[in-house]
């Protein structure tokens, strides 16, 4: 019995002008050839009828043709999505199954069209790998360039998905790129690869299915330089699929670049195949099928093997009956494209294909929601030098990531290493301009050998920058604490980057603005004044959303200054604030037990005392420990361990109180009147955040200021207290310190930091940059250059309130005690019993008569 099976496939003319027809048919004839040569019982037979189509009418009116008149049982074909459509829901409303080899778009329509079968590997199966592998190689921005083609929507659908996908990676998208088949011959493609040298990113991802134009792309990215040590270019499986349609000058070109494709298993199989193949086109003896028909044999040629076997396999499990089809009408409408025969073999058909299994030329064939199931991608490194123009650095499995090695479907998975850290699994790449060095991916555009570096002028606390002008030829010497960090962390890059200083200063030779107006000179995206804002910047979150802080450099937190003076304490119940609540329950609690205790040791030396000493006991122990007070040694034992706690608590209890009438002294109120340094944001922070009562504020713009200000205090027009950042009250108590304290609660900031535009590359590597100079102790050696020794008054020296002590603190003691003194009970207790017994025992010994 034969089944009819059409190839529909996507190709402009027919096969003897296309070299993509050409090969389909040649494999799917080799498939059927090779099929039956190896199950010669079988009853069934594929008959292939072939018709071409060159648009969505063609398609659709083949389609109905061969339902209807060929009365076919299944279609492979078409290629994209455009005819896809409309040639599956012909196939859905006549239950013949439509099967495309070569259409990856991932979008598909399972239950409006559930004849539909996607037998190669849609686009969206790339995702997570392209995604992690752009992670893991530490890029954070990419530049998308894809085909744009506006009659088929399956490129575009998965360029969608793939920013959808970066955005939930945190991948930032800087630019897209659409290049259409018609810009092959125009300057567009030169223009927009010039406009990229202008942004920071230097990642491409490529997504192209036409050849000739992707080595269009190539060749001009070479011309204008784009091709260079410093980028990173991805390819999706779109692209690496074909890449034996491309010539050896575009190979050549696009050295370096890396990509994605299906991992296929090598096999005797395929290079049977492609032999014979190469003797078919040599067979032609036509002109016209010259070396590029030859180098169009790739993995859409075994997946239409594959495909026809699995069809074969699944028709043989029918078992048609003999010659005879039967179909019905599923309407009697005279229209053609309602006039459609419904198969009864289809169901069955298609159930019996979603089922099929089996290890093919390009792979294991599994069928998942009727779309190829492969979870092992290759990554691939194009070398020009290479024989095949590509060599293989490393699998990405799904589920467990990155690996050198793979095995086949058909082993067990032992010897192959995963991981989600390429740096250690990849063979070496040889990236774009044959560098072995991985690309960083970024560079700053425009700004030539220097880094255009704006900082602010503060005439009060030069320390951090000290701002010079040479004469009077408006250039200035930037020195600092703040400057020297900076030069420290660009000196700790991978890369050479040297900064140009610029004042924020007016033709006055002031400060040009606010902090925050400096600040906001970074978020101008088309013409910055400056590439980064260096000096005694706070990292707070207004300004976090302007810009991007690197990792702060200094102590974070504002504080509170004031005279040294004591302050008369007015709580006549503070006798109680050293313990908790709960401590003076457990200690009386604690009490009652070992009064309890020593009643039970003494009920036998003393029985007249009372129930009532069950306090008196250890009370009068403190005041009167000698010996006599009790009779039983074991009670002398549990008065002993007894005195050792309450002494603890005792000691506890002085050093507390000594702590809390020392801080009280110290800690003032609300000051009535406050001060803050010019220019900071710090009034903002005590009125719209922590909303202070305080009546009056007074700004100043030094450290002498600030003594002398607070020397008045707020009665002679000076201040009370005065609100600062940590790194600047250091600077005050150096020289200050012995007048002055700083006290109450640390109002949490960033501290100061190093402002970058928005998605700067330089904020991570500097923030990096920072954290090695505090491990390598670079930072405190730039310290204390600039400030001297200040451990008498590091921030630890801020006094907190002293909170009381808690039972919590003392439940070891409570639990030494309790333990000693339950142990003393029971030892009291068994030598009670001992004791009884003997005397007993000897009792009876003398009553009995000799």
């Amino acid at each position: 019995m034969e089944v009819n099976v059409v190839n529909n496939l996507h190709v402009p003319g027919n096969y003897s002008s296309s070299s993509a027809g050409l090969m389909a048919n040649f494999c799917m004839s080799q498939a059927i050839s090779d099929f039956y040569s190896k199950n010669q019982l079988y009853t069934t037979r594929l008959a292939l009828h072939t018709k071409n189509s060159n648009d969505i009418l063609t398609a659709a009116s083949a389609a109905l043709k061969m339902i209807n008149e060929d009365q076919v049982v299944a279609i492979i074909g078409p290629q994209y999505s455009k005819e896809a459509r409309f040639v599956a829901e012909i196939g859905g409303g006549s239950h013949v199954p439509i099967i495309s080899f070569s259409m990856t778009s991932s979008s598909h329509w399972p239950s409006q069209t559930p004849y539909f079968i996607q037998t190669t590997l849609p686009d969206s199966s790339q995702l997570e790998c392209i995604t992690s592998l752009v992670q893991q190689l530490g890029w954070h921005e990419i530049v998308v360039i894809y085909q744009d083609e506006t009659e088929e929507e399956s490129g575009n659908r998965f360029i969608f998905s793939l920013i959808e996908t970066f955005q939930k990676a945190s991948i930032q998208l800087s630019y897209m790129i659409a290049i259409s088949s018609s810009d092959i011959l125009s300057d567009y493609i030169s223009q927009e690869l010039i406009n990229l040298r202008s942004i920071q990113s230097r990642v491409f991802l490529v997504h192209m299915t036409d050849p000739d134009l992707a080595s269009r792309l190539f060749s001009v990215a070479n011309e204008v330089g784009m091709m260079s040590k410093e980028t990173a270019w991805i390819i999706t499986a779109a692209l690496s699929n074909s890449l034996s349609s491309l010539n050896a000058t575009t190979i050549e070109s696009m050295e370096g670049v890396l990509g994605v494709r299906p991992y296929i298993p090598n096999s005797k199989f395929i290079e049977n195949l492609y032999i014979r193949w190469n003797s078919f086109l040599l067979m032609q003896q036509r002109p016209n099928y010259t070396e590029n028909f030859r180098s169009d044999f790739n993995v859409f040629c075994l997946r239409a093997y594959d495909t026809v076997s699995a069809l074969a396999t699944a028709g043989e499990k029918i078992q048609f009956p003999e010659v005879k089809r039967s179909y019905e009408k599923l309407n009697a409408s005279s229209s053609a494209i309602t006039d459609l025969r419904i198969s009864e073999a289809g169901p069955r058909l298609l159930k019996e294909i979603l089922e099929t299994r089996f290890l093919g030329l390009s792979g294991e064939f599994k069928l998942n929601h009727k779309q190829i199931e492969t979870s092992v991608l290759e990554i691939i490194n194009i070398a020009g030098n290479s024989k095949s123009g590509d060599r293989t650095v490393g699998y990405w499995t799904t589920g467990r990531g990155f690996s050198q090695k793979i095995v086949s479907a058909a082993e067990e998975d032992h010897g192959a290493v995963y991981s989600k850290q390429v740096d250690k699994i990849f063979k070496p790449i040889i990236w774009p301009g044959d560098s072995t060095t991985k690309p960083k991916g970024w560079v700053v555009p425009g700004m030539g050998l220097k880094l255009r570096v704006g900082v602010p002028i503060n005439t009060g606390f030069n320390e951090f920058v000290n701002v010079e002008e040479i004469g009077d030829t408006k250039k200035y010497n930037v020195t600092g604490f703040s400057i020297d960090v900076f030069k420290a962390a660009l000196d700790s890059l991978s890369f050479n980057l040297e900064a140009e200083f610029i004042p924020f200063v007016n033709d006055n030779g002031e400060m040009n603005g606010t902090y925050d107006d400096l600040v906001s000179k970074l978020s101008d995206t088309k013409n910055p004044d400056y590439e980064a804002v260096v000096g005694d910047i706070t990292i707070w979150a207004l300004r976090e959303g302007t810009v991007d802080f690197s990792l702060p450099y200094t102590d974070s937190g504002v504080v509170m200054v004031v005279r040294n003076g004591p302050k008369k304490q007015n709580n006549m119940w503070i006798f109680l604030k050293p313990f908790s609540w709960d401590l003076w329950l457990a200690i009386f609690l604690a009490t009652i037990f070992i009064g309890l205790i020593l009643r039970m040791l003494e009920r036998h030396v003393n029985p007249q005392r009372q129930l009532g000493m069950l306090v008196l006991f250890p009370l009068a122990a403190l005041a009167f420990p000698e010996r006599n007070m009790v009779g039983n040694n074991w009670a002398r034992v549990v008065l002993v361990v007894w005195l050792f706690m309450t002494y603890i608590l005792m000691q506890s209890y002085t050093a507390s109180l000594s702590s809390i009438l020392t801080v009280s002294q110290l800690r003032p109120s609300v000051p009535a009147c406050a001060g803050y340094r010019a220019g900071s944001f710090v009034k903002e922070m005590l009125t719209d955040w922590l909303k202070l009562n305080i009546s009056e504020y007074r700004s100043y713009s030094s450290i002498e200021a600030y003594d002398e200000a607070l020397s008045l205090g707020c009665e002679n027009g000076g201040v009370d207290a005065i609100f600062d950042e940590i790194p600047y009250i250091k600077l005050f108590l150096h020289r200050y310190g012995p007048k002055y304290k700083m006290v109450g609660t640390i109002y949490n900031t960033g501290g100061f930091g190093f402002a970058f535009p928005t998605g700067s590359p330089l904020a991570k590597p500097v923030s990096e940059s920072i954290l090695r100079l505090r491990e390598a102790g670079t930072m405190q050696q730039i310290e204390k250059k600039y400030f001297e020794a200040q451990s008498q008054y590091d921030a630890e020296d801020i006094s907190q309130q002293v909170p009381s002590l808690t039972s919590y603190s003392f439940a070891g003691l409570f639990i030494i005690t309790a333990l000693f003194t339950l142990l003393a009970l029971v030892c009291s207790e068994c030598s009670s019993i001992i004791s009884r017994y003997r005397i007993h025992s000897m009792e009876m010994t003398h009553d009995v008569p000799p």
